[in-house]
C-alpha cells in the first residue's frame, strides 16, 4: 500500500530541502505568482509584491528554515499567459538569481 502524506503547509520538506510548486495553470497573473511564492517560501509580510521585491527576496531567503529550496514550475506555457512581458522579467529574475541555495526545475520546456 502506498504511503499517504497530508501536508499541513503549502510546501514539502525532506532532507533539509524545501520543495515548492509554481503551477502555471493557477498562476496566470503576477499577483497570483506573488501570493503563491509568498505562501510557499514563507516570505515576510513586508514583501512588496513587485518584480524588484521578488528579486530581493529570491536572492535572500534567509527566513527559510531549510538549507535548500527547489522551485518546481509546471504548466510553463500557461504561466503568466496574459502578460508575456511580465513573464520574461519574472523568469529572468528567477534564472539570474545568484542564490546558491535555490534550484529551479521546469517540468515542461519553458516558453517565454
Amino acid at each position: 500500500m502506498a504511503a499517504i502524506h497530508k501536508p499541513t503547509s503549502t510546501f514539502y520538506t525532506n532532507n533539509n530541502t524545501r520543495y515548492i510548486m509554481l503551477d502555471g495553470a493557477a498562476n496566470t497573473t503576477l499577483a497570483a505568482c506573488y501570493t503563491t511564492l509568498q505562501s510557499q517560501l514563507s516570505i515576510p509580510n513586508y514583501f512588496g509584491h513587485n518584480l524588484d521585491a521578488l528579486e530581493e527576496v529570491m536572492a535572500d531567503l534567509e527566513w527559510v528554515a531549510e538549507a535548500k529550496v527547489v522551485l518546481i514550475i509546471a504548466n510553463t506555457s500557461q504561466l503568466l499567459i496574459n502578460d508575456s512581458e511580465a513573464k520574461v522579467h519574472f523568469i529572468e529574475i528567477l534564472e539570474q538569481c545568484e542564490n546558491k541555495n535555490l534550484e529551479i526545475i521546469y517540468l515542461q520546456e519553458l516558453t517565454k
